[in-house]
């Protein structure tokens, strides 16, 4: 197995040859991943795998492992996410390819016969992040009653706020005089 995962590669000829990669990246080398990120600190593990089925259809499988640090969008604070990510995808030229590949595997479009490696591991992590990143309500701040008063307050002085400052207290008062 490979450790130096190569830029761009012809999966094609990767699968004739048989070929591995395995080793560890650092998070802050994926741009389009960081930005779903609290933080970029850690590290990505991977496996790519790359053969010919009995179709003699190229083929990736692997793993990709690592903790993502999310925002938990209930008490905004640290999540570490756990990601471990088979993978199991067919190569493609065109998008037709895809009715006859079955539903037991994902497809990677590659038009022009180069891939490039990093987004393919990339784009497993992002797939594999949650729609909304929580904690588990036992373990969240906000759930538990942690910050919740001054949250609380803060909502209540911000009605307030709204109620002095309504265009509809404007009319309100212009009723009751007009009812006088």
């Amino acid at each position: 197995m490979l450790s130096q995962l190569p830029e761009f590669a012809n999966p094609w000829r990767l699968a004739d040859q048989r070929k591995s990669f395995g080793g560890k990246m650092q998070l802050r080398d994926f741009g389009r991943l960081s930005e779903a990120l609290l933080a970029i600190e850690g590290e990505v593990q991977f496996e790519l795998d790359f053969y010919l089925d009995e179709w003699k259809r190229p083929r990736i499988g692997g793993r990709v492992k690592s903790v993502l640090p999310l925002e938990c969008q209930r008490c905004l604070g640290r999540m570490d996410f756990p990601v471990d990510a088979r993978l199991d995808l067919v190569v493609i030229e065109v998008h037709q390819e895809v009715e006859n590949i079955p539903d037991t595997c994902e497809t990677v479009l590659v038009p022009d016969e180069q891939l490039r490696l990093l987004d393919l591991v990339e784009d497993e992590l992002l797939l594999s992040l949650p729609q909304v990143a929580r904690h588990d309500r036992t373990l969240c701040n906000a759930a538990s009653g942690g910050g919740s008063a001054a949250r609380g307050q803060a909502k209540e002085d911000s009605r307030e706020s709204v109620t002095k400052d309504s265009p509809f207290a404007v009319l309100a008062g212009l009723k009751t005089k007009q009812t006088e």
